[in-house]
């Protein structure tokens, strides 16, 4: 199935009014352990399944672990034994984690996002009776590339005036120490 067909079928599902999809923070009896968790109900199936990302603020090019939890509606209790697949796109690249056999009810994929914006994480699961499509959406901050006074920046919120002072001064020494060994090395080679 083709990207723009499930999209379709997405849609038309959420229209019909079968699908819930909601965010919530997540209560005690939850089996993701996130302050922020998405559900996509099917109510129609009797199933829910709940949705977490971590780190809560992805960093492009690092592993954000992709979080499901596959339950009973009525009962809370996990489905068991079933298939996934896990799709992720921006609207322009798409990655797909094909055949991922889950035997308790939760799972996890890790995925590296490759720019900043919004991205959606769609799934489909298959149990014995019935096959469920879900969305659900991450949002990638923009970050900034590094610069010369603070070659490894950290993530957002992340750096504190210590840790840049710190940056800063190892920056100014190694380059003192670079110019410095050109200059030796330049005397050496007209001394001879």
């Amino acid at each position: 199935m083709d990207l723009p067909n499930l999209q379709n079928i997405l849609t038309h599902l959420i229209l019909s009014g079968f699908i819930i999809l909601s965010q919530s923070v997540i209560s005690g009896d939850a089996h993701i352990k996130e302050s922020k968790v998405q559900e996509w109900i099917d109510k129609s199936k009797n199933i829910k399944i709940q949705f977490a990302y971590s780190p809560e603020k992805p960093i492009i090019d690092t592993f954000t672990e992709l979080k499901f939890s596959v339950q009973d509606l009525e009962t809370g209790e996990h489905i068991k034994n079933f298939d996934s697949r896990v799709v992720v796109t921006n609207g322009q690249r798409l990655f797909k984690f094909e055949n991922i056999t889950v035997a308790d009810g939760d799972f996890s994929v890790k995925y590296l996002f490759p720019d900043d914006g919004t991205h959606q994480v769609l799934t489909r699961i298959n149990t014995n009776y019935s096959i469920l499509l879900s969305s659900f959406s991450v949002f990638v901050p923009h970050q900034s590339p590094p610069s010369l006074l603070n070659p490894f920046p950290n993530t957002p919120g992340q750096q504190n005036e210590n840790e840049h002072l710190t940056n800063i001064i190892i920056t100014i020494v190694i380059s003192i120490a670079v110019l410095t060994l050109t200059i030796v090395m330049i005397k050496k080679a007209s001394v001879r």
